[in-house]
């Protein structure tokens, strides 16, 4: 299928999962799909971008607009990212791999999941500077320190601490579907598999997806998660992190504005705002919804990163309108690799690109730069926000 084809068939996300979810055994889908409890947090993300409005300024001139965008001192060619996904292989094996070569070809960043079903090395491999680790805090010190250790082996500059997940959420779908670790197929299941067929058959040379990046931490055969998760940071552990790590310190899943300020005094270069995507506390804010707060309190100095909720590349820009730097997106790729396989990985950068390109020309937005100071005032710039169309 040419690039052409896959546009006019796939041009946005809704497109685009609604193929997965027919190409998807229904409790992967639900899976990928899902939110915890009745699914208002995540609904609530959906809704929060969609009330985001922009005014035009159609009597600028900027026909040709700059995606690009510096985030720590480093240039990306586009201002957003892959979000970590974990048992990405359920999707698609090696998803994360076709999404990392994607990532570099494109000049965005990629984040390698914990519980990746690819090796953090083979991920750093791939995308090169483009590659963010993410790590989920364990009750076993000595595992914690040896994956951070190489995780700056691999040539990781950017470490990503997740901190919203102190328990695991009530996700009912995936529980009323007995979707468990390792992944067990009961009939019902089973019923799904034969009834999508093209599925198993990619899956029958994998086997069952495993983590690899905890495989060499394994103790026994049937061991399968050789530690547990102990989500719950404290500010004391926090600080472990900012003294051993060298590099950039991300922590993702920030919502309280006093939390962001208390993130930039112990030096952690900036934050990811999130709510798990809707995954965790049904009872959640929306990102978006607490963006402008949290820019507020910390100043314009800070980096902010934003996911949860955005589908498109309309998205992006009213996050960014909105006081963000940058944007991460997940259910959007992974709906890519459902429905197209390898090939979804560069057409969901492509997509999210071409819908954001289309975004600033509408608004007669120049650049990045420009952008972030659209939520001040109706979309009059002041003079230090004059992009190269003003």
């Amino acid at each position: 299928m040419s690039d052409n084809t896959m546009m006019q068939r796939f041009p946005s996300s809704g497109y685009l999962e609604q193929q997965a979810a027919a190409r998807l055994p229904g409790f992967v889908f639900d899976y990928l799909q899902g939110g915890s409890g009745r699914q208002g947090s995540l609904e609530r993300n959906i809704t929060a971008f969609e009330q985001v409005t922009l005014t035009p300024r159609y009597f600028n001139d900027c026909q040709a607009v700059s995606l690009g965008a510096t985030l720590f001192g480093h240039h990306y060619q586009l201002p957003f990212g892959i979000a970590p996904i974990g048992l990405d292989g359920l999707i698609w094996p090696r998803s994360v791999e076709y999404l990392a070569a994607a990532a570099k070809q494109a000049g965005c960043p990629v984040t390698a999941s914990t519980f990746a079903t690819s090796s953090l090395e083979d991920v750093a491999r791939l995308a090169g500077e483009m590659a963010w680790f993410q790590l989920y805090p364990f009750s076993d010190g000595d595992i914690e320190r040896d994956m951070m250790a190489r995780a700056e082996d691999a040539g990781y500059q950017v470490l990503m601490v997740t901190v919203d997940v102190p328990v695991g959420g009530r996700r009912e779908l995936d529980m009323r579907n007995g979707l468990s670790l390792p992944p067990k197929l009961g009939a019902r299941n089973l019923l799904e598999v034969v009834r999508n067929p093209s599925w198993a058959l990619r899956h029958a040379h994998q086997g069952v997806p495993s983590f690899k990046n905890l495989q060499p931490y394994r103790r026994h055969s049937n061991d399968y998660l050789p530690a547990r998760i102990e989500g719950r940071v404290t500010w004391a552990r926090l600080e472990q992190y900012r003294k051993r790590w060298p590099g950039k310190l991300l922590v993702k899943g920030v919502l309280r504005a006093e939390d962001a300020v208390r993130c930039r005094e112990l030096g952690v270069d900036g934050i990811v705002i999130s709510n798990h995507g809707g995954r965790q506390l049904d009872a959640c804010p929306s990102s978006l919804e607490m963006l402008p707060v949290i820019r507020r309190a910390v100043g314009g100095d800070f980096s902010l990163i934003i996911d949860s909720g955005l589908r498109s590349g309309l998205d992006v820009a009213r996050a960014i309108s909105q006081g963000a730097d940058f944007a991460l997106l997940g259910r959007t790729f992974m709906y890519g690799m459902a429905a197209l396989g390898p090939a979804g990985a560069g057409h969901v950068i492509q997509m999210l690109s071409d819908e954001l390109e289309n975004t600033m020309q509408m608004l007669g937005c120049p650049d990045i730069t420009a952008l972030k100071c659209w939520h001040r005032g109706d979309a009059v710039l002041p003079d230090d926000c004059h992009g190269k169309g003003e």
